[in-house]
């Protein structure tokens, strides 16, 4: 009678490993769908038209003709080291729980960091909110870079001279150059061009910040649902704005009381902090991995990667 070490060894022998290659789809659908990592199975078969990914950046586990690991790994730049710089960005990391502690999901990972270190990426970044996850990625070489904070910002109906806007279609261009501004001094934010975070699908779910005419910054923003009571507002993109000034900016917009989420280590948590807010930590924490030399953040807020 086989012991279960020796299945574990057994299995270890049959599972193979490999990138994708076309017809793999289907089989990679039926693990990741009913696990709930996809919002839906088109945006998946859509992956090389939509996402910015290469076959090669996706690296799957079979036993037995049926995939049970996968992990995906796509590209962004982001400006550090006074230099735009391409990173790999990780996503998509499950392993069926049947195969698990066999050492699939870690033989993943190093198989995604060496397509990454082919390409020449400065390193590699990811956002997680699992603990057995961050255990995973502190094995393969990730550091904690900032943790996501939630705190409840009350109305203020002092006056100010910024005004919070809906988003219209005639205002999208102006944000892409308000990201590089912000990249300057910020870390992790998206410098990828090809790559657009606010467009006319989403963009009611942002809003803009304008000094008289201008448009000086924008945030995420959500209001008061079912689902978030309080509403959401991320950290303001809004370079060479003080950020008291925002702060009370926002505050002066809202009728009630909102959560807003900040970067630990942002360039917002002391100011809030100021005003009086305190927070608690979620679950979400962004890690990073250098490829090479250590990467120098020496001047950089942390901010929420998008």
């Amino acid at each position: 009678m086989k012991t279960i070490s020796s299945l574990r060894k057994t299995m270890r022998h049959k599972i193979l490993y490999r990138h994708w290659q076309p017809g793999d789809d289907d089989a990679i659908l039926e693990m990741l769908v009913p696990s709930g990592q996809l919002s839906s199975e088109n945006s998946y078969r859509n992956k090389f038209r939509d996402w910015s990914v290469e076959a090669e950046g996706i690296c799957l586990a079979f036993v037995g003709g049926k995939a049970v690991g996968h992990v995906l790994g796509m590209s962004d730049s982001f400006l550090v080291e006074k230099k735009i710089q391409k990173f790999g960005c990780v996503g998509l990391v499950y392993v069926d729980p049947n195969t698990r502690q066999q050492g699939i999901a870690t033989h993943l990972m190093h198989q995604l960091h060496a397509y990454f270190q082919k390409k020449g990426y400065r390193g590699s970044i990811l956002d997680t909110d699992e603990e057995a996850a961050i255990r995973l990625y502190q094995k393969v070489g990730y550091q904690q870079l900032t943790q996501d904070l939630q705190t409840q910002l009350p109305p203020n109906q002092n006056a100010s001279q910024l005004k919070w806007a809906e988003v219209n279609l005639s205002d999208l261009s102006a944000l892409p150059q308000l990201d590089e501004m912000w990249a300057r001094q910020n870390f992790p934010v998206s410098c990828d061009r090809q790559s657009i975070k606010v467009h006319q699908y989403n963009m009611g779910g942002y809003r803009i910040l304008r000094r008289g005419q201008n448009i000086i910054g924008y945030a995420r923003w959500d209001e008061p649902s079912e689902y978030r009571p309080y509403g959401l507002i991320r950290d303001p993109i809004v370079p060479e704005t003080d950020p008291l000034e925002v702060i009370t900016s926002v505050q002066a917009a809202i009728p009630t009381t909102r959560t807003w989420e900040a970067a630990e280590g942002g360039r917002y948590e002391e100011p809030l902090r100021a005003c009086g807010c305190t927070f608690e930590p979620t679950t979400t924490v962004i890690m990073l991995s250098s490829f090479g030399q250590e990467i120098d953040l020496t001047g950089y807020h942390r901010t929420a990667w998008w």
